[in-house]
């Protein structure tokens, strides 16, 4: 007995209970002061990384404040000695192996949230939406896998070194298995460094219709048509591909008008009616101005190409119907044929030969060809 009147046990075991309920406190207090005073020190910042950071250090840091809590209570239980400590010893250095990875993926999260909110408004891509969450799920898997297989080591479960070995060989197998999804995955990686094109850019995949990038994924990329069609297309055939992009430098485009006149009419006038219809146009450049090119002498018309460059190429169906519509109207009202395709045909007739003398058939020879000729008929 001591002086408290308590056994030696019990006085270890309210010790422990102190301590216990001392680390409880401590981490109340210290998840008060980063969830209410914290956040108002780093408001003044213009990064939300600090806020980032503050955010995943919280739980980490309440976990390891408890565990060595309960590690410190324990240690007072002097009765508690011997192999007992030894597994006490492995225990606490198997919940630090998790808080640490737990700390660790925070972080990882942390990082990539911040590149998130302030990094990636301010580029041109939007691969960075689908790319970053993709990284945290494999950071998040990678942290677990190591940690789970560093504290099974320390448990003296297994040993790291084979079980790596083996790891490698499974690996080389399952990249062996799934070369087309790490072609995707790579294909994916080239777009996001290149930049060929955004979501919402006009596009023409070599081998594919034109069409808007609605989104840019791991695997594929989705292309909807100026007709209202999907088309998914992978990254590695796009990566290995020409791509054109009609939305990039600019929306500025060269719409071609082709028409044909007659070769009775006059050219000069015919091109000037062409450029004052397309300058009138709404959604036509006036700088630089649209030119008219006589681009052949066909069979039946004189064939003229007018380059009419334009604020938006996505106007691609209404701006030429509104320009063909008042070249019609236009060429008629001044008398200017747009001829329809005209074939001349020269019959020359050949006079007999009189030397020739016509040889004389007679009838029985007649009716038998006739004959023959009714038979091969029926």
């Amino acid at each position: 007995m001591v002086a408290t009147g308590f056994s030696k046990l019990y006085t270890d075991i309210l010790l422990a209970v102190i301590l216990l309920l001392a680390s409880v406190l401590l981490a109340k207090a210290v998840n008060y002061f980063i969830k209410s005073i914290a956040p108002y020190i780093v408001s003044k910042t213009e990064t939300t990384l600090d806020d980032e950071i503050i955010e995943a250090v919280n739980g980490p840091l309440q976990y390891f404040i408890i565990v060595m809590g309960i590690y410190v209570s324990l240690l007072t239980i002097e009765s508690l000695s011997g192999v007992f400590n030894f597994w006490i010893d492995r225990l606490l250095l198997v919940a630090v192996i998790f808080i640490a990875a737990y700390l660790l993926a925070n972080l990882v999260n942390a990082l990539l949230n911040w590149y998130r909110n302030d990094i990636a408004p301010k580029t041109d891509s939007d691969f960075d939406d689908s790319f970053i969450p993709f990284l945290q799920k494999v950071a998040w898997a990678v942290i677990s896998i190591i940690s789970l297989l560093v504290a099974l080591e320390q448990l003296h479960i297994i040993e790291i070194t084979p079980l790596i070995t083996g790891l490698g060989i499974v690996g080389v197998a399952v990249a062996l298995a799934a070369k087309e999804l790490l072609s995707n995955f790579f294909g994916s990686v080239a777009i996001l460094s290149d930049r060929p094109y955004k979501v919402g850019d006009r596009v023409n995949i070599q081998g594919t219709d034109s069409g808007d990038v609605i989104e840019i994924g791991l695997r594929s990329t989705k292309i909807r048509t100026v007709d209202n069609r999907f088309i998914i297309v992978p990254n590695t055939k796009i990566a290995n591909s020409r791509v054109m992009n009609y939305s990039q430098p600019d929306t500025h485009s060269v719409f071609e008008i082709k028409v044909g006149v007659s070769y009775d009419a006059d050219i000069g006038k015919a091109a000037k009616i062409m450029k004052e219809i397309a300058l009138a146009t709404d959604g036509v450049l006036g700088d630089p101005a649209p030119t008219v090119h006589v681009t052949e002498l066909g069979d039946s018309a004189v064939k003229l190409l007018m380059l009419v460059p334009v604020e938006n190429f996505r106007k691609s169906w209404e701006i030429p119907d509104r320009i063909y519509r008042q070249i019609l109207k236009q060429f008629e009202a001044e008398g200017i044929e747009i001829p329809y395709p005209i074939q001349t045909v020269l019959v020359k007739k050949v006079q007999p030969d009189r030397s020739v003398q016509p040889q004389t058939v007679s009838p029985i020879q007649q009716n038998a060809d006739i004959a023959i000729i009714n038979k091969g008929e029926n």
